[in-house]
């Protein structure tokens, strides 16, 4: 099955035509991913109206230059992201895939962004079931235990801000760069040897929940306080942020027999968790960096997954 997928919940636009079967390694025939986030870093943040404007710039672009490079005649289906995200930029994809839904007469399937998430890591290997997920991005931080594909649950979820909400929000405050999580992933990457500032744990009321925003309170009133390098709030909030994430995770595996741990979102790209995450379990899946961010691959395979493997 060939799916051609269109990813624009945020400010990446993305398009990809993936093909799938059930007895072999799924292919990305094609993927390509714009960012804005480049532009939207004299913001400070990104701005929707202007977002879903450069979607619409974008997205014709990607589109042509998709089928310059393969056949739209051999794709079976159409995918797009329905939510969660920014609603004008979701839009835009919407639109997009339902106008060559239609002029080709083929299936639109509407995906989860964070089932995406979820399932990018099978482009690297299978799923084995039962299997525990970390989903961690911008705009989400959640604990999953799935049974099968069908089959997935929250264990806990942030009650406030998101982890990577978090490194954008104090890497802003302390005039780092946006977006904040690159930025302090390379900071303390060069500074390894940080001095590290205290920073208080945080408990929840339901076990496997998560927390940051006092953690970010405090690194706050620690910066308003201008007595602390820039570089040590920053890298000492990310471990942090990472050591409660890791404990709560110990929690669940635990109590869940899994067979797989994944992790997935656009904080996966983080060096830190990337490298530490790995000694939590004996089979720990974890996408590549162009997998992990927001892309268009990965809900084509969500689809292909919400469809059933057979189909």
């Amino acid at each position: 099955m060939i799916i051609l997928a269109f990813e624009t919940s945020h400010d990446d636009t993305s398009i990809s035509i993936c093909e799938f079967s059930e007895n072999k390694e799924p292919i990305i025939h094609f993927l390509k991913t714009w960012t804005q986030s480049n532009y939207f870093a004299k913001f400070g943040g990104t701005i929707p109206e202007m977002a879903s404007r450069m979607h619409s710039e974008n997205i014709l672009k990607l589109v042509i230059e998709a089928k310059e490079n393969f056949d739209f005649k051999k794709i079976n289906k159409i995918a797009y992201t329905e939510k969660p995200g920014l609603l004008g930029s979701l839009h835009i994809g919407f639109l997009v895939a339902k106008a060559i839904s239609q002029s080709l007469e083929l299936e639109l399937i509407p995906v989860n962004h964070l089932d995406g998430h979820f399932f990018a890591g099978e482009f690297v290997k299978k799923y084995e079931y039962p299997t525990l997920g970390i989903i961690v991005s911008g705009g989400h931080s959640q604990i999953l235990f799935a049974n099968s594909k069908n089959d997935i649950k929250i264990l806990g979820q942030t009650q406030d801000d998101a982890i990577g909400e978090l490194f954008d929000k104090i890497s802003t405050k302390l005039q780092l760069g946006f977006p904040g999580g690159p930025v302090i992933d390379k900071l303390c990457k060069d500074n390894i040897d940080f001095n590290r500032i205290k920073i208080n744990t945080v408990h929840t009321d339901s076990k496997y929940d998560l927390s940051f925003s006092g953690n970010k309170s405090q690194v706050i009133n620690l910066a308003n306080q201008n007595k602390y390098d820039k570089i040590d709030l920053a890298c000492s909030l990310q471990e942090k942020a990472f050591e409660q994430l890791f404990n709560k995770v110990k929690l669940a595996l635990n109590d869940y027999d899994v067979k797989t741990l994944i992790i997935g979102g656009g904080v996966a790209a983080n060096s830190y968790l990337r490298n530490n995450v790995k000694t939590l379990h004996n089979n720990v899946i974890i996408p590549p960096i162009y997998l992990s961010t927001d892309n268009a691959a990965m809900i084509a395979i969500a689809a292909y997954k919400k469809l059933g493997d057979n189909e």
